[in-house]
């Protein structure tokens, strides 16, 4: 593994441009060539649009998010997530990081080549909201890193925060420290508040938008501020969520029928931003192994259901949470095995692994979004950090049971809690039965919220968190190649 994943990087700078077909009207161009430079209003589209083209397949979508939900102990999919047993050899936290990587040189070439052109090329305004663009898409890639890699919890001072890269990989730039983790929000909370500024409203699921730009910053802040109790950052959180829920485009909204924002897909009005995937004949490839295949080849329940067998669609704790909620039989069903050879159907969470690989294509059916955002969010957030910044129970329900009585598929009736730790129990299973696999919010509510005078992440694995274990090694290529770069501790 000793170089793969500056091969990776380098080879993407010296090969030119990669497709992405329709996703733009041009070709992204993101390596730094004579020919591929970005020196027309045309090339700064289509670098944009190649920063899109490579949130496509497994790390941008389930191999991240099962990871996620293993680690939370809600499900063992991998194992050692579930454990916790990683180290900088491990090949399942190194795979991301390549693919992160890739994503973060496609958007410093967008975001350093389009701010480079003239203004007898490009109009001050037409320049502003490309680069917003590019700086909200980096931001996003940042905050993955940050979230999965980094001490995202800990205060300022602490050294382990991100490798921060603002340029395009070359030889002279891949040996780099560090920055701390104060450092790294500033720097991510710099591109999103220039995105907030200049991006444009909320038109499709598939860019982002000047409310994504908003509901991320507000998550970085509800994450670290819900894991630290800083009043600061949840009233900075409450604001961007409560603007958002006041002035986003019509266009984006709740839906009634819940069946049917998951049959959407990506084209669902809920979906603020969602990985979208060209439909050319290669969506199943894309999709990624996790959503497309192992949810119905090995995680879910064998159909029919063994004697004395329960469907448990794969739950390690949670079914019983998941049982008695109406949502259950509308976000898992019975979804055909992946391979030609086996005809079997497993109860697994079908609104993610949809049809399946096979059958999927069969039926034309191949539309594997990764919800990156979805409108019910917003009131789980709000109504969250109404509980944290100092409300009452009554005033952290209204949200959550505004949000439900949107819901007229399935019918979600409200609900009631007397105190407010028997409402922020109420609120952590909200967050696990409405978002499940889809962009790992149970893993980091695992993280922030409390019962019994534990983590919810302790409580459900009946073992004492270890706080360096929460973020994955930085993998062993980095680590062995950079010298400057220092490991995270533990590992």
């Amino acid at each position: 593994m000793t170089k793969t994943i500056y091969h990776i990087l380098l080879a993407t700078l010296a090969t030119g441009s990669v497709s992405c077909n329709k996703f733009l009207d041009e070709k992204p161009y993101y390596a730094l060539t004579d020919d591929n430079a970005i020196t027309s209003l045309s090339k700064a589209r289509a670098a944009i649009g190649g920063v899109y083209a490579t949130f496509q397949g497994d790390n941008w979508a389930g191999s991240t998010y099962i990871a996620q939900a293993s680690k939370s102990g809600f499900v063992k999919w991998v194992v050692s997530d579930y454990d916790m047993a990683y180290t900088q050899l491990s090949r399942t936290s190194a795979e991301p990081w390549t693919s992160f990587y890739k994503s973060l040189n496609a958007a410093n070439f967008a975001v350093n080549g389009i701010d480079a052109l003239s203004s007898s090329i490009i109009s001050d305004d037409e320049k502003k909201m490309l680069v917003a663009e590019g700086r909200c898409l980096r931001a996003w890639v940042h905050s993955n890193i940050l979230w999965n890699y980094c001490h995202w919890w800990a205060d300022d001072a602490d050294e382990y925060g991100l490798l921060y890269r603002d340029e395009v990989i070359n030889l002279k730039n891949i040996q780099k420290a560090r920055i701390s983790v104060g450092e790294s929000y500033q720097k991510i909370f710099e591109d999103l508040d220039f995105a907030i500024a200049n991006l444009p409203a909320f038109k499709s699921s598939r860019y982002v938008s000047k409310e994504f730009a908003q509901v991320l910053k507000a998550k970085l802040l509800l994450y670290r501020g819900g894991y630290r109790n800083n009043a600061t950052e949840l009233n900075q959180s409450l604001a961007l969520v409560n603007d958002v829920l006041q002035n986003h485009a019509a266009a984006f909204t709740m839906e009634a029928d819940l069946a049917e924002v998951y049959k959407q897909s990506w084209d669902s009005k809920e979906c603020l931003f969602a990985r979208y995937l060209e439909n050319d004949g290669t969506r199943t490839n894309k999709g990624g192994y996790y959503y497309t295949y192992y949810l119905s080849q090995i995680a879910g329940t064998t159909l029919p259901l063994a004697p004395n067998a329960t469907l448990t669609a794969g739950l390690n704790f949670g079914l019983d949470w998941f049982l008695q909620d109406p949502r259950w039989p509308v976000v898992t069903g019975p979804v055909r095995a992946g391979e030609t050879w086996d005809n079997t159907y497993r109860h697994t969470f079908k609104k993610v692994a949809r049809y399946g690989a096979i059958e999927g294509k069969t039926v034309n059916d191949e539309k594997y979004a990764a919800y990156y955002f979805r409108f019910p969010e917003l009131y789980l957030m709000k109504a969250e950090l109404i509980a944290r910044t100092g409300g009452s129970v009554n005033d952290a329900l209204a949200p959550l049971n505004e949000m439900r009585s949107k819901r007229t598929n399935p019918v979600l009736p409200p609900l009631s809690a007397a105190t407010m730790d028997d409402f922020m129990n109420l609120l952590f299973r909200e967050i696990f039965t409405e978002n499940f696999i889809e962009n790992g919010s149970e893993f980091f509510a695992s993280l922030r919220f409390n019962s019994q005078g534990k983590r919810w992440i302790e409580v459900i694995k009946d073992k004492t968190l270890e706080e360096n274990k929460i973020c994955w090694p930085i993998p062993d290529a980095e680590a062995t190649n950079n010298k400057l770069m220092k490991q995270n501790p533990d590992m």
